[in-house]
C-alpha cells in the first residue's frame, strides 16, 4: 500500500526544536516515538537523491538517544544485546540489538560510549525504555529519556563540514566514532554513523534546552561551502534501500528473530546469559526470511505481494523504491518462509504482476566501503 496521510492533532506528539525550519504547508509528518518528523515537504526526491549522494544533506530525524549510567550500566547492556558490551570502548559505537525472551528482535540501534561515564543508545521506533527497565532487577544502572534530539548530515562533503564546525580532524575519526564536542556554543555528541550509506555524521544535543533555528541555520549557512542543502527523507530513504539498512516497525519486528533477518553477525552466543540466548540457541529458524527484491519493470511500494507461477503467495514488500542508480525498482521482502532462490518470481502490484528476482542486501556497495572512505 502507498504511504497514507491523515489530518490530525499533534497535541500529544513531540516537535522537535527544529520543526519551524521544515514546517511548510506541502509538509506531511509522520510519528515516531511519539515524535512528528517531516516525510515528505514535496522535494523533488531524485534531485534531493543525487545531491545526497554528490555533495550533502542535512536531516531532522527522529531517532531517541537514551542515556544509561551506574556503577551496573555495562552489566545492564550485557543483559539487554546481543552483542558482547564489554568490548565496547570509549570513543565507538556499534549496532546493537536487543531481543525478547523468545529470541525476536524488540529493537535496534546504535550503542555509543562517548566517555567513561555513560553509554548512549540511539534507539528504533518503540518502547524500549519501559522494557529495558523492567528487566533491571537489582543491577546498580538507570536508564532514561534525556530528551536529546538529532540531526544528520550525509553525504560525500559531509565530513569536510563537520571538521568545519567542530573542529574534529574527520581523518582520524573513523567510521561508528563517537566523541563530545561543540557546535556553534551548543555541547552535543557527535557519531560518525547515518541512515543512507553515505559518508556522515549525527549530532545529538545533550537536552532539548537550546535554539534548533539557530542551529540548523548555521549548519546550512557554514555548509554552504560544501553544498549543503536541506533535505527529507524521501532521498533519505531510497539511499537507505539500497545500503540494505532495515529499519525497526517497517522490516523489522519481535515476530522474526535475528538469523531470519540476516543479522545474526550481530549476536554472540559465547558470552555471557542476556535475554533471549536460549531460545537463539535452540531455535531452528535460522534461514534468511527478509532479503532484497529487484524488479526492472515497477517500483515495488509496501504491501505488494511476491507469487510464484502457481499463484501462491511468498510474501510481501515492506519498503520499495526506484533506484535511480541501478535503473531499477528495489525493495525488502520479507517471505513467508525460506524459498528456493532459483524458483520464478512475480511482484503483484495494484497495476498488474511484474516479473521480479530475490537478491542479498545490501543493493548497492556490497562492502560498504563508502561510509568509511
Amino acid at each position: 500500500m502507498a504511504i497514507s496521510f491523515l489530518p490530525v492533532s499533534d497535541h500529544r506528539f513531540k516537535k522537535s526544536p527544529f520543526f519551524a525550519c521544515n514546517d511548510r504547508p506541502e509538509t506531511r509528518y509522520g510519528i515516531y516515538n511519539e515524535r512528528l518528523y517531516p516525510i515528505s515537504s514535496n522535494y523533488d526526491e531524485v534531485a534531493h537523491y543525487q545531491h545526497l549522494k554528490t555533495f550533502a544533506c542535512l536531516y531532522d530525524v527522529p531517532e531517541t538517544p537514551l542515556r544509561i549510567t551506574g556503577k551496573d550500566a555495562a552489566a545492564f547492556l550485557q543483559k539487554l544485546f546481543t552483542r558482547n558490551v564489554k568490548k565496547l570502548k570509549v570513543g565507538r559505537a556499534v549496532y546493537a540489538l536487543a531481543c525478547n525472551h523468545q529470541g525476536g528482535v524488540l529493537m535496534d540501534g546504535v550503542l555509543m560510549r562517548p566517555n567513561d561515564q555513560e553509554f548512549l543508545y540511539v534507539q528504533g521506533n518503540g518502547d524500549f525504555l519501559n522494557w529495558a527497565n523492567a528487566n533491571l532487577g537489582d543491577l546498580d544502572a538507570s536508564i532514561s529519556d534525556f530528551n536529546s534530539w538529532v540531526l544528520q548530515v550525509q553525504g560525500p562533503t559531509a565530513l569536510d563540514l563537520m571538521t568545519a564546525v567542530t573542529g574534529i580532524d574527520h581523518n582520524a575519526f573513523s567510521y561508528y566514532a563517537v566523541t563530545e564536542a561543540e557546535i556553534n556554543g551548543l555541547a552535543c555528541y557527535i557519531s560518525r554513523s547515518g541512515w543512507t550509506g553515505e559518508r556522515g555524521f549525527e549530532i545529538y544535543s545533550k537536552d532539548d534546552d537550546f535554539n534548533g533555528e539557530a542551529l540548523w541555520q548555521y549548519l546550512l549557512c557554514e555548509g554552504a561551502p560544501f553544498q549543503l542543502m536541506a533535505s527529507d527523507v524521501t532521498s533519505m530513504h531510497i539511499r537507505r534501500l539500497e545500503a540494505g539498512i532495515l529499519d525497526y516497525g517497517t522490516d523489522i519486528d519481535q515476530s522474526l528473530n535475528p538469523f531470519e533477518l540476516g543479522l545474526g553477525q550481530f549476536v554472540d552466543l559465547s558470552k555471557d546469559d542476556f535475554i533471549g540466548r536460549r531460545a537463539l540457541l535452540e531455535t531452528d529458524r535460522r534461514a534468511t526470511r527478509v532479503m532484497g527484491l529487484r524488479s526492472h519493470e515497477v517500483k515495488p511500494i509496501r504491501g505488494d505481494c511476491l507469487m510464484n507461477e502457481a499463484g501462491d503467495s511468498l510474501g510481501a514488500i515492506t519498503a520499495g523504491a526506484w533506484s535511480p542508480s541501478l535503473d531499477c525498482g528495489i525493495g525488502i521482502i520479507r517471505l513467508d518462509r525460506p524459498i528456493d532462490p532459483d524458483v520464478a518470481l512475480r511482484l503483484r502490484t495494484e497495476t498488474g504482476d511484474f516479473q521480479a528476482e530475490l537478491c542479498p542486501l545490501p543493493f548497492y556497495d556490497p562492502q560498504k566501503r563508502i561510509p568509511r572512505l
